[in-house]
């Protein structure tokens, strides 16, 4: 949800009435908008895709899993409620990311346009065909069709991808990325003294484990850490303990401009934030895109990937140490600042419709 949050405040920037549809829980995500929770939460559908599939094919990986999750366990039973919603908010446009296969079931039954938000990198086409292909059981019952859609916006950069993975596909429409932010100012953060990393695993990975690994790690290599976990929720050794500051959950807007490198699991949110701010990372990936985005990431020197969170502390002294990794994603920063922000892409998607 929160890559497509730009677009949609640009949209209410501009007088228009956004609605968000989500499952269970997605209101706690974004409290300042209008949210219709339907269906599960994405713990439950990861749960039920494990349960139909077995073994590791829970949808948190590209694959069985992943289809089964994306093309039926999220419509299974709720779509009727999901159009309803939608048909009483009366939308003018229905905007959906890429994986989802609502909002594209939505658009047809209410015969509204479509477009559609990338929130990551390139993906295989036969996975994104499979996907669209379990779900299109719930289109024929309904009489419809998967339309195409009006626009496809991109804040995936070119500057992490390689040329054969460039794209050309027409309507899209490249965004400059932007971390997430809010207007609550939240509790004014630490100031270290001496280097300072971030670390977060977003909002997709619950490990506390490794989270509790990777901070011990870097806090033992000298370096100051500000942990997006509750206080009290990590157990470091007292030696370490004042360099470690558990910030709770931040915006990436108010986390990152003050830190030297960002330790994340590699969610593309995390991922472009950092970018777009020209800070090096290191990364650890878990689950769906991540060892996509740290692989791109590392081939571009703007990253270190890493298996073992234990290891973490000696790859962001690695990082810190070697400008090159500063330099290079401050040159991307760079790049990216003449992309169009959501404003201007907002006015191009709705001058088609």
């Amino acid at each position: 949800m929160l890559p497509l949050l730009p677009l949609a405040n640009a949209a209410e920037r501009a007088g228009h009435t956004v609605g968000l549809l989500s499952g269970r829980g997605a209101a706690a995500i974004v409290p300042s908008m209008e949210v219709f929770e339907v269906g599960p939460t994405i713990y439950e559908a990861i749960a039920e895709t494990g349960r139909r599939l077995g073994g590791d094919q829970d949808g948190t990986k590209p694959g069985p899993g992943a289809v089964e999750l994306f093309g039926a366990v999220r419509l299974d039973g709720v779509v009727d409620e999901a159009v309803e919603a939608a048909r009483r908010f009366a939308p003018d446009l229905v905007v959906h990311d890429t994986v989802d296969t609502m909002g594209p079931l939505i658009a047809a039954v209410l015969g509204v346009p479509l477009a559609e938000h990338r929130i990551t990198g390139p993906m295989p086409e036969e996975l994104l065909q499979a996907i669209a292909d379990r779900a299109r059981a719930e289109h024929s019952a309904r009489g419809v069709a998967r339309p195409a859609p009006i626009a496809v916006v991109d804040p995936y950069p070119d500057a992490l991808l390689t040329e054969a993975e460039r794209d050309d596909t027409p309507g899209r429409l490249p965004l400059r990325p932007e971390p997430h932010s809010t207007s609550d100012a939240g509790r004014p953060l630490p100031e270290p003294d001496g280097p300072v990393a971030a670390v977060t695993l977003g909002t997709s990975v619950q490990n506390a484990a490794a989270m509790g690994s990777l901070v011990r790690s870097i806090a033992s290599s000298g370096v100051s850490v500000l942990a997006t976990v509750e206080p009290g929720a990590l157990d470091v050794d007292d030696s370490v303990r004042h360099m470690v500051h558990e910030v709770g959950f931040v915006p990436l807007a108010r986390l990152l401009p003050g830190v030297d490198v960002v330790v994340s699991a590699g969610g593309s949110g995390t991922l472009l934030a950092a970018l777009a701010l020209g800070k090096p990372q290191v990364i650890r990936p878990f689950i769906a895109d991540q060892p996509w985005n740290a692989r791109r990431a590392a081939d571009r020197g703007v990253a270190v990937e890493i298996e073992d969170p234990a290891s973490a502390g000696a790859a962001v002294r690695q990082v810190i140490d070697d400008p090159s990794y500063s330099q290079r994603a401050e040159a991307i920063a760079k790049e990216l600042v003449d992309l169009d922000d959501a404003d201007r892409v907002l006015k191009v998607i709705l001058d088609r419709l």
